[in-house]
């Protein structure tokens, strides 16, 4: 009888209260847990990479790239995705100081492979910063499309069959030779060709298709493009009449084939570059850390060398409606698991323009690394751009610019290069050539031709890199 009270009916007022407030607690607690949101993680879709080669060589060899490739490359994460399964392993029903405990083993510090965008103003957002990763808007429900403007292969294909006989550059895998796959069809060949069955046909690639439906650009794009911004700044007028303004964007089309490869690549010119898919899927694939040392090693691995990539590679499946943005010089290669038809297009933004600079010298040291030349109207955009940078950037962006614009007015330009190459070449000849002098003699003169056909306007570039660098020196002294 001692062990028990002696004042039952005190206790149990005193513990009612406690009860009905505990289960309160509770009550709120899972109330907070329901309203909580868990991030929901990307649903990708399936491919097969055992597809038929025709016992052809050159498309074994490009699936057998892309096997190796694929093997050791992950779906991407996002930040989203990264917090939802943290989210999802601390709402097992855990106690409080259990989810504490759990918290730094959780919650890793990556931000995510991929920038996933929600909306239009995520874009606009993460364009006037420096990203280093891709952004990435998935269509999650009909008509959430950051891109308004339809068009389906059909209606491709008629707009094309209203010019049988123009011609197109192709890709065709089926050539041995990858220096000589690209070679031109026209318009009625081509569509022969996609009316076979796909079991009798091999892959075409078609990447060089000028857009004249009008524009698909995403409007946040053109806003922060940096040649849409100074060509419209140099204009007197906003009104249209007696006005001689021309968009100067341009976009591209890229029909693809089912089991189309592209192997590792970067875009030409340090540019940014969007890509938007109409109808079909691409398997988009990048290097999980993007830095310029992966664009130095795809210089002297080559394409289809996958290994010894920081941190490997990630990739992403690309779907009607979906809207992926590459920063500049990002390594990439593609896989197309059925016929494809995307839109896209390259860009500037004052936040990256510094790493375009940096992108666009390693592709003039490095010409292998791009599957296109350099283009005199690059440096033409180029010129004029820098030549208006200090009005539409800030002093941030600036300096990032005057830090990346030594690589072109430090070093010995191509006039230099040429004729130091043949001083060398004449000491040479005088001397008796060795194999380390051949070796410096073959360096330079390869320097001197990759850009000697753009000399004019690579030095006309130059000159108002020059400019901008005296103005910012100018205005820091003052």
């Amino acid at each position: 009888m001692s062990g028990i009270s002696l004042h039952p009916a005190m206790n149990c007022q005193d513990l009612a209260p406690q009860t009905s407030q505990r289960k309160r607690w509770k009550k709120e607690y899972r109330k907070r847990r329901q309203m909580l949101r868990i991030p929901e993680g990307i649903k990708w879709g399936s491919y097969s990479l055992d597809f038929p080669t025709h016992s052809n060589e050159g498309i074994e060899e490009l699936r057998n790239f892309m096997r190796e490739l694929d093997k050791d490359a992950k779906w991407a994460e996002s930040r989203a995705d990264v917090i939802g399964k943290a989210m999802r392993e601390l709402n097992q029903s855990k106690r409080p100081l259990e989810m504490v405990a759990l918290v730094p083993s959780v919650f890793p510090t990556s931000d995510g492979d991929v920038i996933l965008l929600e909306n239009s103003q995520a874009l606009s957002h993460w364009l006037d910063k420096k990203f280093d990763r891709p952004l990435l808007h998935k269509v999650r429900s009909p008509n959430t499309s950051l891109c308004g403007r339809k068009l389906n292969m059909d209606m491709f294909w008629a707009h094309l069959q209203e010019q049988p006989e123009k011609t197109i550059d192709v890709y065709d895998y089926s050539v041995v030779d990858p220096s000589l796959r690209t070679r031109t069809m026209t318009v009625q060949d081509i569509l022969q060709h996609w009316k076979l069955p796909e079991r009798d046909r091999h892959a075409l690639n078609l990447l060089d298709i000028e857009n004249r439906f009008g524009d698909f650009c995403p409007t946040e794009i053109i806003a922060c493009d940096l040649h849409e911004k100074v060509t419209r700044r140099a204009l007197d007028s906003v009104g249209r009449t007696d006005s001689d303004w021309r968009t100067s964007r341009q976009e591209f089309f890229i029909l693809s084939g089912k089991n189309a490869i592209s192997s590792i690549h970067v875009d030409t010119g340090g540019q940014l570059t969007w890509i938007l898919i109409l109808e079909g899927r691409k398997i988009w694939y990048f290097p999980r850390k993007l830095s310029f040392g992966a664009v130095r090693l795809l210089a002297a691995a080559g394409s289809q060398h996958t290994e010894g990539y920081e941190d490997g590679w990630t990739r992403v499946e690309l779907c009607p409606g979906d809207l992926f943005v590459m920063p500049p010089s990002c390594p990439h290669a593609v896989f197309t698991p059925e016929d494809c038809l995307a839109v896209g297009g390259h860009f500037y933004t004052p936040a990256q323009l510094a790493s375009t600079l940096y992108g666009l010298k390693l592709q003039e040291d490095y010409p292998d690394i791009c599957n296109e030349d350099l283009q005199s109207d690059l440096y033409n955009i180029l010129e004029k751009i820098i030549g208006r940078f200090d009005a539409v950037s800030t002093p941030t962006q600036q300096a990032d610019v005057l830090s990346s614009s030594s690589l072109f007015l430090d070093e010995l330009d191509t006039f230099s290069v040429a004729a130091l190459a043949k001083v060398i070449r004449t000491k040479a000849l005088s001397r008796g050539a060795n194999e380390s002098f051949s070796r410096v003699i073959k360096q330079l003169e390869l320097r001197a031709n990759n850009t000697s056909y753009l000399m004019a306007e690579r030095t006309s570039f130059i000159k108002a890199l020059g400019y901008l660098r005296q103005k910012i020196l100018q205005t820091e002294a003052e």
